[in-house]
């Protein structure tokens, strides 16, 4: 079997995985503790988001001819990225260090959904999330000018 097929099945494997993995938790309700459930559901919607940039990538380069099999790892690793920047996505929400509006008086609907499209959207746009914990970060480890 060639590698780009490997790749290929792995990303089908993966987005079946992280659409099953929160049926299956949703039906059987395995844990105890909700937070543990909402975790799961946020996590797989930022890996969700991931994979399925990481497919448009993988069939966009295989139609044009110009797949790179040195791409290998990022076909890999962006969808367990990706679900852990989704969940850290909601920590940062929810801890207050993120905000979605440019208007700190708003309120945001506290459902799993909102928090899982927010994770997808995180874990599609990963450089653009990394960049934003970036101007997080600066903000909150700059050095005060004192005169």
């Amino acid at each position: 079997m060639k590698p780009v097929n490997i790749i290929g099945i792995y990303l089908l494997l993966a987005i079946c995985l992280l659409v099953a993995l929160p049926i299956w938790i949703y039906t059987c309700n395995p844990f105890e503790k909700q937070l543990l459930n909402i975790l799961v559901y946020i996590a797989c919607s930022g890996g969700i988001g991931g994979t399925i940039y990481c497919i448009r990538g993988f069939y966009q380069n295989l139609g044009n001819n110009n797949f790179k099999m040195n791409w290998t790892w990022w076909y890999v690793f962006r969808p367990i990225i990706s679900a852990i920047i989704g969940v850290f996505a909601y920590f940062m929400i929810i801890g207050g260090l993120m905000s979605i509006s440019n208007s700190p008086d708003v309120n945001y609907s506290k459902s799993v959904m909102f928090y899982c499209a927010i994770s997808f959207l995180a874990g599609f746009s990963f450089n653009k999330f990394v960049e934003k914990i970036d101007v997080i970060s600066d903000t909150l480890f700059s050095k005060k000018d004192t005169d």
